[in-house]
């Protein structure tokens, strides 16, 4: 197929070079490998966040629920959760949860550009 003759239905283009990346991708519903370590150091940066491991409700960190997978995910290196097909679905899934608390550089979904239009 030519430029101009690419199909709607498929026009996510992978990186061929590297499928397990993109497999992982597939799975964690992101868009690229640069979204799961933007995941993983928001995973990181929460847990910092966390000083008291969900005690007080102060809307800081993770929540009681979260709090020990989120820590646990935050120690493991960024190379083992990004290649990981359990971890790296858990950390986008953390990031997305809790994107209300994290800085724009950490967002897994950047926001698309636009807006309402008057």
């Amino acid at each position: 197929m030519t430029e101009s003759n690419v199909s709607p239905h498929y026009s996510i283009v992978s990186d061929r070079s590297y499928p397990v990346l993109n497999l992982i991708c597939a799975i964690a519903q992101c868009d690229g490998p640069a979204a799961l370590v933007r995941a993983h150091k928001a995973v990181v940066w929460l847990a910092a966040q966390d000083e008291d491991h969900a005690q007080l409700a102060n809307g800081r960190g993770f929540s009681k629920s979260d709090t020990t997978a989120g820590r646990n995910l935050a120690r493991i290196p960024i190379k083992q959760v990004i290649l990981s097909s359990i971890l790296a679905p858990m950390a986008v899934k953390l990031a997305r949860k809790y994107r209300r608390q994290l800085p724009p550089e950490y967002l897994v979904d950047k926001p698309k550009q636009g807006g309402l239009k008057i």
